[in-house]
């Protein structure tokens, strides 16, 4: 093997060294300009060939030399092999392959939770990464819930998997009912169980009054107790309560706080939401199946509409799963979360609570300032939505919208490097921040996995694309053995 000639050095170093009497002398290699004393800044020099980097080198891919001399031309700059369950891509700079796992990375304190927020402007690949990690982990053991799909994109993976899609709206024959109880745990205890699915009916059953009429919430002690009292009547006299059953008791109540609940509960049973929760429930959620999805893409025009689905399917999918085990919870197009106060409580106390329910909760929304639009600045509803990004450890920033780069960097303690590498990002391409550590990966996909993942079908008027989103597509047999193996084990 032919040996390297020493050319110009790949690491060049300006020091000062002691001198005999103690001063310091400047190196006789030191350029001009470089006055006797100075010392190296901690960072390198801002010069060429000066070995400044915030991430560690690639060699190149024809370099060839031996084992010494590149043991001296490059030491310390290659990684830690990666050993997590879930393989997602490639180091953009390293080339090395990128695996990763939450659960993992928090049993090891790499990470302080297992949250996931990723942001990004629309059509970089924020959607195809998230499929990539909730397949992935359907394949390692980890079930995926989605309580509202407002593009159809998670049902069609779930109906491809195995799954469980349940799609709402008019004309479409799903529907929940919030005061169903759902599926009994298996091994749970009777009595045990009836007071979780009581106290779960009543804090969905407040969500819905404060989002039906907002000028209620929050409810006061009195409206609380006069609905507690007629849901417990209500289900008490029927094995199928519906609200329609739960309007009536609470007209019977002569108290003041029971007419204006009443009123706002009746919205339900008549007038444009009529028919979509006040029916006894079709479906319920399956606690087998790999991945539930709800689908609220014909409600996505009604933003109460929209919410209230969802705040039911969040309510009994929750109820459906048993408490510890890991599972990855996904909400697309979060910024619909921000902008209903119900639904961001919900979401935070999700985010707080994920290390005690085993969850991983990913949010994935276009940018971070749709938290200023919730609510005026300086209320504690902006506070807390502009405070889930703290609550989540591992942050995958893609390429921004133009003037959010800014908003960005300051919410997800980024770097000037890493600033400068977010806005040259690829299609495919993020910049994960786990912990304090950041790496650019591209999402590497299988050629049934990128056809699954396939977000534009409303514009390719194609199922069968090939890899879209700039995902890299030389790592097509890995990935697709996963997608087909995990297709296979349902």
């Amino acid at each position: 093997m032919p040996v390297r000639r020493n050319r110009r050095p790949l690491l060049q170093t300006r020091y000062t060294r002691p001198s005999g009497d103690g001063s310091q002398t400047a190196d006789a290699s030191a350029p001009a300009g470089v006055h006797s004393g100075a010392l190296v800044p901690k960072g390198g020099e801002h010069r060429p060939h000066a070995g400044r980097t915030w991430r560690t080198f690639r060699a190149p891919a024809a370099h060839r030399d031996t084992t010494a001399v590149l043991g001296g031309a490059y030491p310390f700059l290659a990684g830690r092999p990666s050993t997590a369950r879930l393989y997602v891509g490639r180091d953009t700079v390293t080339g090395a392959p990128f695996t990763y796992d939450p659960w993992q990375l928090y049993a090891a304190q790499a990470v302080s939770n297992t949250n996931i927020l990723i942001v990004g402007n629309i059509g970089w690949g924020k959607t195809n990464t998230a499929m990539a990690i909730a397949l992935r982990g359907i394949a390692t053991g980890h079930p995926v819930t989605v309580p509202g799909d407002p593009k159809n994109d998670w049902t069609r993976l779930a109906a491809a998997l195995g799954g469980q899609a349940i799609r709402l709206g008019p004309g479409q024959g799903d529907r929940l009912n919030p005061l169903d109880p759902g599926p009994r745990p298996p091994g749970s205890d009777s009595d045990t169980w009836r007071h979780q699915v009581d106290q779960r009916r009543a804090t969905l059953l407040v969500a819905i009054v404060e989002t039906l009429a907002p000028g209620l919430a929050p409810l006061h002690p009195q409206a609380r107790e006069a609905l507690t009292e007629a849901l417990q009547s209500t289900c008490r006299a029927s094995s199928t309560p519906t609200l329609h059953q739960l309007v009536n008791r609470l007209e019977d109540n002569p108290t003041p706080a029971a007419a204006p609940i009443r009123a706002s509960l009746a919205q339900l049973c008549t007038g444009p939401l009529s028919g979509l929760l006040d029916q006894p429930a079709t479906t319920v959620p399956d606690p087998d199946a790999p991945m539930i999805a709800v689908g609220t893409a014909d409600l996505a025009d009604n933003d109460t509409a929209h919410t209230l689905a969802v705040l039911v399917a969040t309510s009994q999918l929750e109820q459906a799963h048993a408490t510890g085990q890991q599972r990855i919870l996904v909400y697309d197009e979060a910024w619909r979360i921000l902008a209903a106060p119900a639904h961001l409580a919900r979401v935070n106390a999700e985010l707080r609570l994920s290390r005690a329910r085993g969850t991983a909760t990913i949010l994935i929304t276009h940018a971070l300032s749709d938290a200023d639009k919730t609510a005026d600045a300086g209320t504690a509803t902006a506070a807390t939505a502009r405070g889930l990004a703290s609550l989540c450890d591992t942050r995958l920033a893609f390429r921004q919208a133009p003037g959010e780069l800014d908003r960005t960097a300051a919410d997800l303690h980024l770097t000037r490097a890493e600033c400068d590498a977010v806005a040259v990002l690829g299609k495919g391409e993020a910049l994960w921040k786990i912990g304090t550590t950041g790496r650019r990966i591209r999402t590497g996909l299988g050629t049934a996995e990128a056809a699954l993942f396939n977000t534009d079908t409303a514009i390719t008027a194609s199922d069968t694309a090939g890899p879209t989103n700039g995902t890299d597509s030389r790592d097509r047999t890995g990935a697709a053995d996963t997608s087909a193996g995990s297709s296979r084990s349902k």
